[in-house]
């Protein structure tokens, strides 16, 4: 039996490192891979109708910082650093994993930059409190095949949902699944930067290119499976802070459909956040845990979306310093002039779209009320 197929079915578990034993059935129905976690917690809902979900930028968890990690372990990126507590109590953590985690497959030839990841890595991603990864990006392909395999199948063995990838465009379109307190949550990853040899075909394993109409018809189904349906685009231009046009077509689009809330890839730094409809859109998280060393790159965010029900009505977003000739491969919380800085910068990026953020208490603040309508707005220090 094909190994990816037969770890879809299996009853263990699947941490044996102090996590609670949890049962996992995978069901594969149509284009969809339906993930159902079967914790009492996941299953019961919860009366307030309160929700909390953190995006988080790019996991890389191998390159320059290879040496440190393997020495110091894989656990090392996710230790207390203002952000940990707040990623596994969230009801849903969400992040991009930016390379295969594999020990195997050939390196793609005609690239600069090719990366993979030890498969103990994804057990400390697993451990940090995140949920689902979107493995659509240009790296998931840096090892063939088999790297992209092998991925697919530590994220089930380690109980990550995930998507934007597979054996064949179907697959990498599929909608992946997850439940948490009675609430439904969907996400769907797409890729729109090259190299395009590592985008899925009908008959070749890559990455799910963002294709308008393809978006359009997965969108629409996943609001009939998902509560809240959670869309990811790896593009842009790398170190660009102001999103592209197609950018901002396509995350209206897939919001005009349906989608909730949108998490946008691959620039390295952060771009504007935008409220669009009520809906809220990260054109760029920047970096999160990520194996390499540039001053180009040297702060992100995360962002805490609550919803109560189906209405978003706060957005929170936690500057995060990255540059690891100062926090060494661990991301951490900014405080104080850094901190405010950072939500400052978000805020003048982000001021175009109608954006509102308010500084207080070393985090930004959507204000959803003001937020989305053209106007000049302020950066407001309280």
């Amino acid at each position: 039996m094909n190994p990816i197929i037969k770890s879809f079915i299996h009853e263990k578990s699947v941490h044996g490192d102090g996590f609670p034993f949890r049962k996992f059935i995978f069901i594969v129905i149509a284009t969809s891979l339906i993930i159902i976690n079967e914790t009492e917690a996941a299953e019961k809902p919860d009366p307030s109708g309160i929700q909390t979900i953190i995006g988080v930028g790019d996991i890389m968890l191998s390159g320059s910082a290879k040496p440190l990690l393997r020495k110091k372990g894989y656990d090392y990126s996710f230790g207390d650093n203002g952000l940990s507590k707040l990623i596994r109590n969230a009801d849903l953590a969400f992040a991009n994993l930016e390379c295969p985690v594999t020990k195997g497959g050939n390196a793609f030839k005609d690239k600069e930059f090719v990366f993979r990841a030890d498969p103990a890595s994804i057990k400390a991603v697993r451990r940090a409190g995140f949920d689902m990864l979107s493995l659509a990006n240009n790296h998931m392909m840096d090892y063939g095949v088999s790297g992209l395999t092998s991925t697919e199948e530590y994220c089930l063995k380690s109980g990550l949902a995930c998507s934007g990838a597979g054996m064949d465009i179907t697959k990498a379109r599929r909608l992946s699944i997850i439940k948490r307190k009675g609430i439904t949550y969907g996400l769907l990853s797409y890729s729109m930067t090259f190299p395009g040899e590592f985008w899925a075909t009908s008959g070749k394993a890559g990455t799910a290119y963002g294709e308008r109409s393809a978006v359009i018809e997965d969108v629409m189904n996943a609001k009939k499976e998902a509560d809240v349906v959670i869309v990811s685009f790896h593009w842009g231009s790398e170190l660009a802070f102001a999103p592209k046009g197609y950018q901002i077509e396509m995350a209206h689009t897939a919001i005009d459909y349906g989608a909730d809330i949108i998490f946008g890839h691959h620039p390295h730094v952060p771009q504007p956040v935008e409220i669009y409809k009520g809906k809220p859109v990260f054109y760029s998280m920047g970096n999160y845990a990520f194996g390499s060393y540039s001053r180009k790159t040297p702060v992100s965010f995360a962002a805490e979306i609550i919803m109560k029900k189906d209405r978003i009505y706060s957005v929170r977003l936690y500057p995060v310093i990255v540059d690891n000739y100062e926090v060494m491969f661990k991301p951490a919380s900014a405080r104080g002039n850094r901190a405010e800085e950072i939500i400052c910068h978000l805020e003048e990026i982000s001021r175009p779209f109608g954006t509102v953020i308010i500084f207080r208490d070393g985090v930004g603040t959507v204000d959803m009320e003001k937020s989305g309508k053209k106007q000049d707005c302020c950066f407001v220090l309280r």
